[in-house]
């Protein structure tokens, strides 16, 4: 069977190709058009490093469809943070799927840029974790400061049901669902301003720590690995 009938991806779409070796991160990139003329489906997919090439899907390749909100998310955003009255930018660039990426394209160091992760509790609550991109969190410190028992990060399933009207890996620190804990790492707090994404993957908001920590309602903690 030819491998075109097997793929449906489309411009805009996320393609993943996973490393071939232990501790390989792999690729991830955008489809940025669909590529006729051969009986085999292949893509022009522009990666995270900015550089484009002419992709032929193998088993190791994963296509992610991109999520159409039908109310902008970022313009939800700005709603939100206008009615709180801060001061606040909107940049839009080039697609991208990772905080590091998002930092590259728009040309600021990667520890101004935030990135928010999904996380549950031992007793069933949901919490978001904010932290420069160039960090990890830590799970231990993390639970501690929400006295929990222990925390662990939801699946892309749980993300996609809580979460409808963001992307898939663009939560924001705020918006959405109500009443979830935001918890936001210390080192975020030594930058005067913080670039994060605006729900979707070609949107960023730039805007001063302290006026993130307000509107989030955040609670300010050391929970990213040394």
């Amino acid at each position: 069977m030819a491998l075109t009938r097997q793929i449906e991806a489309t411009v805009g779409d996320t393609v993943e190709v996973s490393g071939r070796r232990v501790g390989d991160p792999g690729r991830r990139g955008e489809i940025v058009e669909v590529l006729d003329g051969d009986e085999h489906a292949h893509f022009r997919v522009r990666w995270e490093d900015g550089h484009e090439t002419v992709l032929y899907p193998g088993e190791a390749t994963t296509f992610r469809r991109r999520v159409s909100s039908p109310v902008p998310v970022a313009q939800e955003l700005v709603e939100m943070l206008r009615e709180a009255g801060v001061e606040f930018e909107v940049l839009r660039h080039r697609r991208t799927t990772t905080a590091a990426a998002e930092a590259k394209v728009l040309g600021v160091m990667p520890q101004m840029v935030a990135k928010t992760l999904v996380l549950r509790d031992d007793a069933g609550g949901r919490l978001r974790a904010v932290l420069p991109a160039t960090t990890r969190v830590d799970l231990v410190r993390l639970a501690d400061a929400v006295g929990a028992g222990s925390v662990a990060l939801v699946d892309e399933q749980e993300l996609c049901d809580a979460y409808p009207d963001f992307e898939l890996g663009a939560v924001p620190p705020f918006g959405g669902r109500a009443n979830e804990r935001i918890v936001v790492d210390r080192r975020l707090a030594e930058v005067d301003h913080v670039v994060l994404e605006a729900g979707v993957h070609d949107t960023s908001l730039r805007m001063r720590t302290e006026d993130l920590l307000t509107v989030a309602d955040a609670q300010l903690a050391d929970i990213a690995q040394d």
